[in-house]
């Protein structure tokens, strides 16, 4: 693909995403696919893949399995999961929870804003949204690489809250240079 075609489907898709926002069809993905049938291929499925991210953010369950089924995918980040943490609101299953797999294993460079910002909302947390955000920050702590970056930086207090003992003790036997 030449540059300039990227970045044309990169503009294509920023006005499709501006579009869909300032029309609030965003989050109807029926109208979203129909509205995508008017475009190329390739555009469609940049703009898909970006949707896919977009509603795992939003913590949109409903939608983001839609179009999981479709068989779209994307590179999960840290500020991905952050963003989705951020937009529990209730006890029902959540879009981390539903990839707890991904969310256990994935690896990123970007650890510290988004760990510091989950901290945040965990502590100003009411007691029944506590509950909610419970399994999801499970998950988060059995992360290898979210362990060892709270490890590391140990004195910081929203560090320390992400330490996985049982996991520190399995990386300083099986993968020390993780704690290095």
């Amino acid at each position: 693909m030449s540059d300039s075609r990227l970045h044309e489907i990169m503009a294509q898709v920023s006005m499709i995403h501006k579009t869909l926002l300032e029309d609030e069809k965003i989050d109807d993905l029926d109208y979203v696919t129909q509205y995508l049938d008017a475009y190329e291929s390739d555009i469609k499925e940049h703009y898909l893949t970006l949707l896919l991210q977009y509603y795992f953010q939003k913590n949109d369950i409903k939608n983001f399995k839609e179009l999981l089924l479709l068989g779209f995918k994307f590179d999960l980040r840290m500020n991905d999961i952050k963003e989705a943490f951020l937009n529990i609101k209730t006890n029902e299953e959540n879009v981390i929870e539903f990839l707890e797999d991904n969310v256990v294993f994935f690896k990123d460079t970007n650890y510290e804003e988004p760990l510091f910002a989950i901290y945040e909302y965990y502590q100003k947390a009411n007691e029944d949204l506590k509950v909610a955000l419970e399994e999801s920050l499970e998950l988060i702590r059995r992360n290898r690489y979210v362990c060892a970056f709270a490890y590391k930086n140990r004195d910081q207090e929203f560090a320390k809250f992400f330490i996985n003992e049982d996991l520190l003790k399995s990386l300083s036997r099986d993968l020390p240079y993780l704690l290095k």
